[in-house]
Formats: C-alpha cells, structure tokens, sequence
C-alpha cells in the first residue's frame, strides 16, 4: 500500500486494487481565504490516476473544499458521514453515488476494506482504516477516539501497520473565549496513552498542515501548541522500540509499507511536492500574540459622519451607513425581543448566575456599547457602559452584519479572530463565592444568530457559484455498490471475472 500526502490532511491512497483521495482541498488558500497548507505545496491533480473512492471525513472546510470537489471528476464512489450538508452540495456538484456512513461500517472493493471510525468529537466526522494484503492503515484525521474506539478497531483489525494520527491538541478559540493558552498537558498526556493502546508498527503525525494568512496571521502565535518534531521526539523517547518507524510525513512524500517493512519515501509523489517549509510560522508563542480588533475605515481622519456615509474597508466591503442602520435595528429592537421571549428556556441560566451582558461592536469609525442586565424580570436593552457587567463580548461590525445576512458563521468569526468574549460570573452567599463550573453561559447573539438561523447559508452560496461543466458533467452509474448490512461491497471486475 502506498499513501501519498498531498498537504494537511490530503491523502491519495493505492492499495493493491483500489485507490481513494481522501478530503482533497487542491489549493490556497482555504478555509474562505483564512488559511493556507503549512508547509507550502503544489498539487498537481490531473497526474491523479483514475480513482475508486472519494472520502470526506467530515465538513470542517479544510477538509470539505467546494472549490476542490467542484474541479474533479463526478464518477465515483463517495464515502461520507452521516451530514445532510454534505450530501446536498455534493448533489448540486454533480455526484451521483454518495454514500453517508455510521461509525464502523465496513465498505469492501476486491481485496480492499475499509471501515469508519468514531470521533468523540461529534460534529459529525470519522476516521477511516484501510486494508489490503500488504497491512492495515489507519488515518484517525481530526478524530479524537477514545479506547472503546480503539477495541473495536482492534477487535476487526489486530495489527495497524501505520498509523497517521491524530497529534496537535489545537488551542483554536481559546483565546477568544477567554480561555487557557497555557500547554494542554493533561490531554497530551491522555493522547499518547492512547497511541500506546493502539499499538502501531509505525506512526506519522498527521493534518495540521496549515497556518492562517492576513488579518487572522495572529492566531499563529497561540492555536499549535505542539511542534511536529517535538511530538516525533516525544514518541521515540515513549515508545522506542519504534524508534525507526516514526515519521514526519511532508507533503509530497510517500509512505509504502507491507507487513515487514514500513518507510518512508521522500519527494517521490507524481501528484503532490513540497515547495517551502516555513513551519516556523506556526511557533506556538502566546505571550508575544495580541491583535487590536479594529474594522477599519478608508481613512482615519474621517469624522463619524462623513466613514459611515462611506465605503468601509472591512474584509467585505460593505457599505458601513447600512451596516450601523442594520445592527442598530437587530440590537435594539430584535434582541430585546428574542431574549423576553426565551426567558425561561434559552436565558435560564444567564438569570440564575445574574448576568449582565456588555456588548461592544466595533465599527470602521469607533466603538459602540450597549448592555443587557438578566437581573431585571424584563430584560431590556441600553446603550453605553455598565460597570457591573460580568459578561463581556467584543465583535467587529462587518463580521456581525455577515452572520445576521447569514453570509458568514461562527467558525468564521472565530477563526478570523473578529470576535471575542469572556465571562466573570460568580455569585456570593456571605463571603462565600461561587462561580459556573461545568456551565455553558452562551453568548445572547450566538443564540440568537445560531447556527440553525445561518444553516451554513455561505456554503450554499458559495454552491451555487459553480456550474458543472460538460467536462466534469458525467453520466450516473449504473451499478450501485450492494448493501449488505453494515458492510458495502463495490461491484468490480474481479468479483465480476470470478463469478
């Protein structure tokens, strides 16, 4: 078996009778421009051969490329989670035979299996092994799996000849919430307890092949923790009987291996190669990160009068007199509503641990402010500072007016850093405090512009702006792959010429 690393999380694979590209995103950047692969890479995706399968572990935009899917052939077999967004875009596309998979079901070409694995990351996402007569692979993606998942992979597969892990616990979002950025160690910890478990003869860190790019550069400094040569380095000194049989696995490589021998095959790939190696962005450096959060006007001599009847120069463009009009209105009028209507159910909590929520929206030309105080039986909206506010969260005008036009979601604002926030609540008995622990006090416009109201409406949009050419237009096959139990076997021509 070979497996050809293509960039991040970006595998062609060739078994003895079967070849599969696994989450193909084929150019930079990414991730709606927030990312590009680390190292950097070329892919050439016409020396592709002809390919069986198509995988997609999950729909995490590093992984699920519209740009890439749009560009590659329609006729193939295609392995995906069990995600209705996924399914329907890849309809619009132009697929035909898309198959959504539960945890552990099994899919059989010729002398190739292949089974999903389950992530206690449920977004939802698997991981995938793969078998032929030369061993077993195991590519776990982003999955985090926990040793029930381990047993069950053993209990199928006794022996994983090469593992592509799972390694970086990424800090991504911390920062923003106001949470640690300190080394994950407890989880670290429990990450290569796990590896040990699993019992591999040989192991590759794998994904986390990416840096973010412009505004969201930052992010560098406090999302990676870990180094890849650290994590190597750390594996040898745990497990040194594999001392020869850890990798790090660039793109362009490839890895070939059977039962006796597994190695790694440097720059040899017809289909992907490294061009710079510039990890050294990625240093994990918190106390030197810090990025004012600013939407910046044309110029800033402007008066508040004159930028908003202007044309901002946030990341969208958009014109800054209608996006103050708009937010004004939402804030103002529709929050208020939201929340006394969903007092009981959704604010519950935020009344239990007396919240009073600062809200800061950064324009092009300045900041405005207003509060909300869940100690009143009628929460209602003001304007300007409240200095007993507990709750605080800091957004960027263009980036709030994207989710409330459902151009844009909350990974987004995230990832893009535009949007910040952090919590002090606690309550008092006498001298006693107690503070939430174990409490999920959710953000008032995360609840109301949640992930259902946006309904991933910018991948949608972004859908339609493909048009399926004749080219890459193909007819539906006519032989589905048959369904028999929790296994799917794919009609080829050996099953064929031995009938």
């Amino acid at each position: 078996m070979q497996v050809h690393l293509l960039g991040h999380a970006s595998l062609f694979v060739e078994t003895e009778d079967c070849k599969i590209l696994i989450d193909p995103v084929l150019q930079d950047p990414f991730c709606e421009g927030l990312n590009e692969s680390c190292h950097q890479r070329l892919i050439t995706p016409e020396n592709f051969p002809e390919y069986d399968f198509l995988v997609i572990s999950h729909r995490h935009l590093d992984h699920f490329d519209l740009r890439s899917l749009a560009y590659l052939p329609k006729n193939v077999d295609v392995l995906i989670p069990q995600d209705n967004l996924i399914k329907d875009c890849l309809l619009q596309l132009g697929y035909s035979q898309i198959y959504p998979l539960a945890d552990f079901t099994k899919v059989r070409s010729g002398s190739t299996m292949m089974m999903t694995t389950r992530s206690e990351v449920r977004v939802p996402e698997f991981g995938i092994v793969i078998k032929d007569s030369s061993g077993v692979f195991w590519n776990t993606v982003d999955t985090f799996f926990a040793p029930q998942t381990i047993a069950k992979v053993k209990e199928n597969f006794p022996e994983i000849d090469f593992l592509l892990t799972t390694w970086h616990i990424s800090l991504e979002g911390k920062y923003q919430y106001n949470q640690p950025v300190s080394f994950p160690y407890e989880l670290y910890n429990y990450l290569l307890k796990l590896i040990e478990v699993i019992e591999p003869k040989a192991i590759a860190p794998g994904a986390q092949g990416f840096k973010y790019i412009g505004s969201s550069a930052w992010q560098n400094k406090v999302v990676f923790p870990l180094t890849r040569e650290r994590f190597c380095h750390d594996l040898k000194t745990a497990f040194p009987s594999l001392i020869n049989n850890i990798f790090e696995f660039d793109p362009g490589d490839i890895v070939e291996f059977n039962s006796n021998n597994c190695a790694v095959i440097k720059q040899a790939s017809a289909y992907s190669q490294m061009t710079v190696d510039d990890r050294e962005l990625v240093d994990f450096a918190p106390v030197v990160a810090g990025n004012d959060l600013v939407d910046r006007a044309l110029d800033s001599r402007y008066s508040k009068k004159k930028a908003r009847n202007a044309l901002s120069r946030n990341p969208e463009q958009f014109d800054t007199d209608l996006m103050y009009q708009k937010i004004e209105s939402e804030i103002s009028i529709n929050l208020p509503q939201f929340i006394q209507d969903n007092l009981q159910s959704l604010f519950k909590l935020h009344q239990q641990w007396n919240i009073v929520y600062q809200l800061i929206i950064v324009f092009p030309d300045g900041e405005e402010k207003w509060y909300l105080d869940f100690t009143q039986s009628t929460v209602k909206i003001k304007s300007g500072r409240n200095a007993l506010a507990n709750y605080f969260t800091y957004i960027t005008a263009s980036t709030l007016y994207s989710l409330i036009k459902r151009d844009r979601d909350w990974d987004y604002a995230l990832c893009n850093g535009e949007y910040r926030t952090f919590q002090k609540a606690y309550l008092l008995d006498g001298t006693d405090l107690k503070y939430p622990q174990n409490v999920n006090l959710i953000d008032p416009i995360q609840l109301m512009f949640s992930s259902e109201y946006i309904a991933n409406n910018n991948i949608i949009q972004e859908l339609n702006e493909f048009e399926i050419s004749e080219k890459s237009s193909t007819k539906i096959l006519s032989d589905s792959m048959l369904n028999l139990g929790n296994i799917l076997i794919k009609k080829g021509k050996k099953e064929i010429l031995h009938k």
